[in-house]
């Protein structure tokens, strides 16, 4: 089995709801800040989901998580996909499960028998494209080293691991794993930070990941000061410079960052509409990984990740129709 990219991350259902003021002030009083990912637990999200139902009606849904997002995104520009994850055997694990193939992704995921359920991520965008999300991890929390398929990760060009999975011991591990066992078979690694408490909080985790080896890292400017302990971002630069042989810093509607041994370079963003910011990370992400295993420089694969994120912000939802997808790459390249 040959691949491009094979991931490793928290398996997660997207339930996402368009918001007004109205439940903005409900948001505050339930001390959840906005545009932050908050963690919660079942019953608070339940409550939530329901509230929201009674307000906007059905919710946009799919398979998700950050790695997930990027995945979906790599394997409808083409790549040859492969997921590892933890679900439930329960209505959203199916549905996770159902999604995944529906985009052409390849899994090594068996749905657990267990009274703990499948992982969601309530998603709450504002009217101003700002989202805000509240995550239970349920079972995906529970990924361990078992559930990863070291076959996949050999075979494949990239393995591709979230910043998340730090917060889990066994997941911790898992990640430690399978970078070890690119690393013997020449498989190229790629770490997200994901979120800001993550880059802060879980340093000497990241810092053991990156001593194995990695060969690209990607974050946003929060995340790369968060990490550094910089105020400044060219002074964070250097820190990460010793991270990874190429580094991303993704910088929302202004573009990015780029470093490698080689080159240093900024990619202007693309003045668009922005409806929903939800996903632009993952998107650019996969966009560039996508590049990356067909041959492109990390300068040509921003760029092109850049081109992909600012068309996801004009849409509701983590990502696009699947013959989006084809338009961008065609009228790219």
């Amino acid at each position: 089995m040959e691949l491009d990219i094979c991931s490793l991350g928290n398996a997660i259902v997207d339930v996402q709801f368009s918001i007004t003021k109205e439940y903005e002030g409900e948001l505050n009083k339930l001390q959840i800040d906005r545009g932050s990912m908050t963690l919660v637990e079942q019953n608070q999200q339940d409550s939530m989901i329901k509230d929201l139902v009674g307000l906007y009606e059905k919710p946009l849904m799919a398979c998700g998580g950050s790695v997930i997002n990027s995945i979906v995104a790599a394997s409808n520009f083409g790549s040859k996909c492969h997921v590892a994850g933890k679900v439930s055997d329960d209505e959203h694990g199916n549905y996770f499960l159902e999604d995944l193939t529906n985009n052409g992704i390849d899994h090594s995921i068996v749905p657990a028998n267990s009274n703990i359920s499948t992982a969601r991520c309530l998603v709450m965008v504002s009217k101003d494209a700002e989202r805000t999300m509240c995550t239970y991890l349920g079972i995906s929390n529970d990924l361990t080293k078992t559930d990863i398929n070291l076959e996949a990760i050999s075979s494949a060009q990239y393995l591709f691991i979230e910043g998340y999975l730090l917060s889990s011991p066994g997941a911790f591990e898992a990640c430690r794993t399978a970078i070890t066992v690119a690393k013997e078979n020449e498989t190229k690694v790629a770490i997200s930070l994901s979120a800001e408490f993550i880059a802060a909080g879980f340093k000497k985790e990241l810092e053991s990941l990156f001593d194995l080896g990695c060969d690209l890292l990607v974050c946003n400017e929060s995340e790369a000061l968060a990490y550094s302990g910089e105020s400044d971002i060219e002074q964070a630069v250097q820190h990460l410079e010793a991270t990874s042989e190429q580094v991303l810093i993704t910088l929302g509607a202004e573009g990015c960052m780029g470093f490698s041994d080689q080159e240093a370079f900024l990619v202007e963003g693309l003045k668009v509409n922005a409806i929903d910011t939800n996903g632009a990370g993952d998107m650019f992400a996969g966009a560039v990984l996508h590049c990356l295993c067909e041959g492109e420089d990390l300068k040509k694969a921003a760029q092109f990740g850049c081109s992909a994120a600012s068309k996801k912000v004009e849409s509701f939802g983590p990502r696009l129709k699947k013959n989006e997808y084809k338009e961008i790459k065609k009228n790219y390249f």
